[in-house]
Protein backbone atom coordinates (compact mmCIF):
# COMPACT_ATOMS: atom_id res chain seq x y z
CA UNK A 1 0.00 0.00 0.00
CA UNK A 2 1.27 3.17 -0.98
CA UNK A 3 -1.50 5.90 -0.71
CA UNK A 4 -1.40 10.10 -1.03
CA UNK A 5 -2.84 11.34 2.28
CA UNK A 6 -3.20 14.87 3.63
CA UNK A 7 -1.30 16.18 6.43
CA UNK A 8 -2.82 18.34 8.76
CA UNK A 9 0.09 19.99 10.94
CA UNK A 10 -2.19 21.62 13.99
CA UNK A 11 1.06 22.40 16.21
CA UNK A 12 2.77 24.28 13.10
CA UNK A 13 -0.71 25.29 11.39
CA UNK A 14 0.22 23.34 8.09
CA UNK A 15 -1.17 21.19 5.68
CA UNK A 16 0.49 19.02 2.95
CA UNK A 17 0.56 16.21 0.94
CA UNK A 18 2.43 12.96 2.06
CA UNK A 19 2.45 9.37 1.38
CA UNK A 20 1.00 6.67 3.69
CA UNK A 21 2.97 2.53 3.45
CA UNK A 22 1.35 1.24 6.39
CA UNK A 23 -0.35 2.30 9.54
CA UNK A 24 2.37 3.08 11.17
CA UNK A 25 3.18 5.99 8.92
CA UNK A 26 0.00 7.64 10.86
CA UNK A 27 1.95 7.49 13.86
CA UNK A 28 5.14 9.00 12.93
CA UNK A 29 3.51 11.77 11.01
CA UNK A 30 1.19 12.71 13.35
CA UNK A 31 3.17 12.15 16.59
CA UNK A 32 0.11 10.43 18.76
CA UNK A 33 0.12 6.34 19.85
CA UNK A 34 -4.10 5.79 19.02
CA UNK A 35 -5.96 7.50 16.44
CA UNK A 36 -10.07 6.93 16.14
CA UNK A 37 -10.94 7.73 12.69
CA UNK A 38 -13.60 10.35 11.49
CA UNK A 39 -15.74 9.68 8.42
CA UNK A 40 -15.26 13.30 6.30
CA UNK A 41 -17.72 12.99 3.19
CA UNK A 42 -19.56 10.45 1.46
CA UNK A 43 -16.80 9.84 -0.87
CA UNK A 44 -14.49 7.56 2.02
CA UNK A 45 -12.61 10.71 3.11
CA UNK A 46 -11.51 9.35 6.32
CA UNK A 47 -9.55 11.77 9.12
CA UNK A 48 -7.12 9.59 11.27
CA UNK A 49 -6.61 11.93 14.79
CA UNK A 50 -4.98 11.30 18.31
CA UNK A 51 -7.70 9.21 20.13
CA UNK A 52 -6.61 10.65 23.34
CA UNK A 53 -5.95 14.49 21.87
CA UNK A 54 -8.82 15.96 24.62
CA UNK A 55 -7.38 13.83 27.43
CA UNK A 56 -3.40 13.78 26.91
CA UNK A 57 -2.40 17.86 27.96
CA UNK A 58 -2.65 18.51 23.70
CA UNK A 59 -2.62 22.12 23.43
CA UNK A 60 -3.46 22.57 19.99
CA UNK A 61 -5.71 21.24 17.11
CA UNK A 62 -8.36 22.08 14.80
CA UNK A 63 -11.55 22.55 13.58
CA UNK A 64 -13.05 21.16 10.52
CA UNK A 65 -16.17 23.27 8.86
CA UNK A 66 -19.35 20.77 9.06
CA UNK A 67 -17.95 18.68 12.05
CA UNK A 68 -18.94 19.93 15.47
CA UNK A 69 -16.22 19.10 17.52
CA UNK A 70 -12.64 20.25 17.70
CA UNK A 71 -10.01 17.89 17.21
CA UNK A 72 -6.94 18.14 19.12
CA UNK A 73 -3.27 17.64 17.36
CA UNK A 74 -2.36 16.69 14.28
CA UNK A 75 -4.34 14.23 11.48
CA UNK A 76 -3.98 12.34 8.05
CA UNK A 77 -6.59 12.49 5.88
CA UNK A 78 -7.02 9.10 3.61
CA UNK A 79 -9.54 7.78 1.17
CA UNK A 80 -11.26 4.56 2.21
CA UNK A 81 -12.33 1.67 0.06
CA UNK A 82 -16.16 1.78 1.18
CA UNK A 83 -16.82 -1.83 -0.13
CA UNK A 84 -13.49 -3.46 1.07
CA UNK A 85 -12.26 -1.12 4.08
CA UNK A 86 -8.94 -0.46 2.90
CA UNK A 87 -6.71 2.76 2.42
CA UNK A 88 -6.92 4.34 -0.80
CA UNK A 89 -5.58 7.83 -2.13
CA UNK A 90 -7.91 10.74 -0.72
CA UNK A 91 -10.14 12.36 -3.12
CA UNK A 92 -9.39 15.57 -1.53
CA UNK A 93 -6.64 18.60 -2.43
CA UNK A 94 -4.66 20.78 -0.05
CA UNK A 95 -6.29 23.61 -1.47
CA UNK A 96 -10.02 22.31 -0.25
CA UNK A 97 -8.79 20.48 3.09
CA UNK A 98 -7.38 24.22 3.87
CA UNK A 99 -10.91 25.79 3.08
CA UNK A 100 -12.91 23.99 5.55
CA UNK A 101 -9.90 23.35 8.24
CA UNK A 102 -9.50 26.23 10.86
CA UNK A 103 -6.24 26.04 13.60
CA UNK A 104 -6.56 27.06 17.40
CA UNK A 105 -4.10 26.66 19.92
CA UNK A 106 -4.16 27.19 23.95
CA UNK A 107 -6.04 23.80 24.33
CA UNK A 108 -9.59 23.08 25.09
CA UNK A 109 -11.86 22.43 28.29
CA UNK A 110 -13.39 19.53 27.52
Amino acid sequence: MSNKAILINAKDKTISEVVINDYKDIYKFCGFDLFTCVQMDAKGNTLYVDDEGLLNGTDFGFVVRGYDQPLMGNAIILGTNRYNGESEDTSLSIEKVASIVSFFDGGFDA
